[in-house]
């Protein structure tokens, strides 16, 4: 598949408090819905992971969740304890990576979506032709009649400029992210991955204030822990000059895909990494994988897909 395996961690944690969804959209999904969901007969999870292991570029497989809930499911599942929200279980999820891996590159991907195999080896083409990099991010064409998404037509889209001189097209996030954790400022991104997820619904003006709020303080923290150590206490500033321009040109739409990349890179990534690495950075192709933006939040998507709630225990 052109370069060695890239170890992959499954997000499967609960979604107890799943926020609200547009009327007429569906009842929004609690819970585990890795193994609350079965289609086929079997959890969403398996088929999720039989996918990722027909692409033949990820090993090991990996689930971040309760071991209560995975033990045993698969064999040839590495399984990562964690239960909590989600920044924390991808806290655990880099913990364990670095714990096994003295350098490369790890994917993280939700357990609520279903790409197919090719939609995967397509984006793995496309991560291959972006190397180097410190941190890749698929963003979704959307289709141009809405209609098209079915049951997931509710979701926010963006607007994002692929080239200079080009029309802006409509995307939707893509679930699955690969990076390099030692080019992160890894407290910033757990902090910024848990809010993101929990407004992952909203408008982008809603998701600024929320984003913001949750980071403000570690960041003023960690500028007064950077005066102390008589460096310049600068990270508060990059981080809101560019997280406020990034959802500014989101909501005017007129954003180049580079420069999105640009920005989310002062963000994300440390500044001694950058300076040492300029060639690399963040890559966010825009991709058609609709699959992997069609995340299952509502009882109306699980069906769309042919998925159905998983039989309660004891049931015959």
């Amino acid at each position: 598949m052109g370069g060695p395996a890239i170890p992959l961690a499954i997000l499967g944690g609960s979604d107890l408090r799943p926020g609200l969804a547009p009327s007429g959209s569906g009842r929004l999904l609690t819970g585990y819905k890795a193994v609350d969901l079965q289609l086929e007969g079997r959890p969403l999870l398996l088929h999720l992971v039989e996918r990722f292991r027909a692409c033949g570029a990820f090993d090991p497989i990996s689930v971040a969740g309760p071991a209560r809930v995975y033990a045993g499911l698969d064999p040839g599942l590495r399984l990562i304890d964690t239960d909590a929200d989600v920044g924390t279980n991808v806290r655990a999820v880099v913990d364990d990576f670095l714990a096994h891996h003295e350098r490369g590159a790890l994917a993280v991907v939700t357990c609520d979506v279903l790409p197919s195999v090719a939609e995967l080896e397509g984006l793995m083409g496309e991560y291959r032709a972006g190397r180097p990099c410190d941190l890749w991010f698929p963003l979704v064409r959307a289709p141009r009649d809405p209609r098209e998404l079915g049951a997931f037509g509710w979701k926010p889209e963006y607007g994002l400029v692929p080239e200079p001189g080009r029309p802006a097209v409509r995307i939707l996030p893509g679930h699955l992210v690969i990076a390099d954790p030692r080019a992160l400022r890894l407290d910033l991104f757990y902090r910024l991955t848990h809010a993101a997820y929990r407004t992952r619904n909203r408008p982008v003006r809603a998701r600024q204030g929320s984003m913001l709020r949750s980071v403000l303080l570690g960041l003023l923290l960690q500028d007064l822990r950077h005066l102390f150590a008589l460096r310049p206490p600068v990270l508060t500033w990059t981080v809101l000059r560019n997280g406020l321009a990034l959802a500014r040109e989101l909501r005017a739409g007129g954003q180049t895909r580079a420069e999105f990349e640009r920005r989310v890179g002062r963000i994300v990534l440390s500044a001694r990494h950058r300076r040492a690495h300029p060639e690399r950075g963040v890559r966010m192709p825009i991709v058609e994988a609709i699959g992997m933006a069609a995340d299952i939040d509502t009882d109306e998507e699980a069906r769309a897909i042919g998925a159905r709630p998983a039989p309660a225990a004891g049931a015959e």
